[in-house]
């Protein structure tokens, strides 16, 4: 049944008339002032007293926060290898467990002599050590979120592979959105499913390493607000900040943080930063990131950067952080790229391109699927729920 856009529109409206601009100017302001005047050293003893438990990420300043760096220079000669990746789900409804993962690369050469150099690797995955946690006893089916895991190992390990077809020497491994691995803090994972997932992925990282290949993650119009956490830490007038036992919301009902939220990153950050100039580093807290990365030199940092028309979040390991030269090359050849893309990195474009599965390639998968079983005299069942949508009898 088609959306009822009359009741929508009523809601829309209602929605829209509820929203203050007052109120976000104010807490915008508020998160200013904040942000101009708060000491970075204070925010670090805070968050690192034993006893505090924010009840949100925070991010933790590595410097002080009013530090701006303008976009450094680069070489006319440079190049950007940029990876992405796509997956056809396991269906539970398919007659045979599987997945496909296809993980496209760009590899774009600029100056006196450009090339650019597009391709993909597609694999598919139905092994019993592939779509089940535990093969031994076939239980605890791998689902969309492990999934998404193996993605991100084939994306990282698809850049490492790209990487050793260049000769340019500045160069930069580049990714679409973050560089920490989701889905692995669940608590139903055991610390071998972990290593399985991961080990692969911090070896691709180690490899960029050694290669001194800084690799980065780019967020266009990021949604975060560690940033904006952090202030909040510092607004905090209990002397262990546990928000779960929050002093003035006992009291008054109301956080002593609240003027500030909420508000994203970005947001504040917009008239802050000049086009080209980033941000000072931040340590990213992620859970994920402080239990399963056991090398300091793999620590996620990430900062702010002004890219012309918007405020973008760049994520880099810590010994990409370490290595002023490399990290330049990164801010320099970050902001390139989006100025050369009206806004996005062109290298991360193609790449995608080279990754997406279209609808017709996924049935076409069906297809084939279906016509291999067929050769091997194997009847295709599939569930009635799964008939019904494909067969529709109204």
């Amino acid at each position: 049944m088609p959306l009822d856009l009359e009741s929508l529109s009523t809601q829309i409206e209602q929605m829209t008339q509820n929203l203050s601009l007052d109120a976000s100017s104010d807490r915008l302001a508020a998160a200013r002032e904040q942000f101009l005047t708060r000491d970075a050293a204070y925010l670090r003893g805070r968050l690192d007293d034993p006893q505090a438990h924010p009840a949100w990420l925070v991010g933790y300043p590595l410097e002080p926060l009013t530090n701006r760096y303008p976009l450094p220079p680069h070489s006319d000669n440079f190049c950007v290898v940029a990876s992405d990746g796509s997956a056809i789900y396991p269906d539970r409804h398919s007659p045979v467990r599987y997945y496909v993962i296809n993980s496209g690369y760009a590899i774009l050469t600029y100056g006196s002599q450009p090339d650019a150099e597009l391709g993909s690797q597609c694999k598919l995955f139905y092994e019993d050590e592939d779509v089940f946690i535990s093969p031994k006893y076939q239980t605890l089916p791998i689902d969309g979120a492990l999934v998404a895991v193996k993605m991100a190992v084939s994306e990282m390990e698809t850049l490492v592979q790209a990487t050793e077809a260049i000769s340019e020497p500045e160069a930069l491994a580049l990714r679409d959105g973050t560089l920490i691995v989701w889905g692995l803090d669940s608590p139903s994972l055991s610390e071998e499913v972990r290593t399985r997932f991961l080990g692969p992925y911090l070896d691709a990282l180690e490899t960029l390493r050694q290669r001194r290949v800084p690799v980065a993650s780019y967020i266009s119009f990021p949604g975060s607000d560690e940033v904006i956490n952090a202030l909040r830490v510092g607004l905090c007038p209990d002397e262990h900040v546990v928000c779960s036992r929050c002093v003035t919301l006992r009291d008054s009902g109301l956080n002593a943080c609240a003027p500030i939220v909420p508000l994203e990153d970005r947001r504040l950050l917009d008239s802050m930063l000049e086009d080209g100039q980033r941000t000072g580093l931040w340590l990213s807290r992620q859970p994920v990131v402080r239990k399963f990365y056991p090398h300091p030199a793999q620590q996620i940092l990430f900062f702010y950067v002004n890219v012309g028309g918007e405020i973008g979040r760049v994520e880099v390991p810590q010994w990409v952080a370490d290595d002023a030269g490399l990290l330049d090359r990164v801010h320099a050849l970050v902001v390139d790229q989006c100025r050369r893309g009206r806004g996005f990195p062109p290298a991360l474009v193609e790449a995608h391109e080279q990754a997406v599965i279209a609808m017709g390639d996924r049935q076409l998968v069906e297809q084939l699927l279906e016509a291999a079983l067929a050769q091997q005299q194997i009847y295709v069942a599939r569930s009635l729920k799964d008939r019904s949508k494909r067969e529709r009898s109204i």
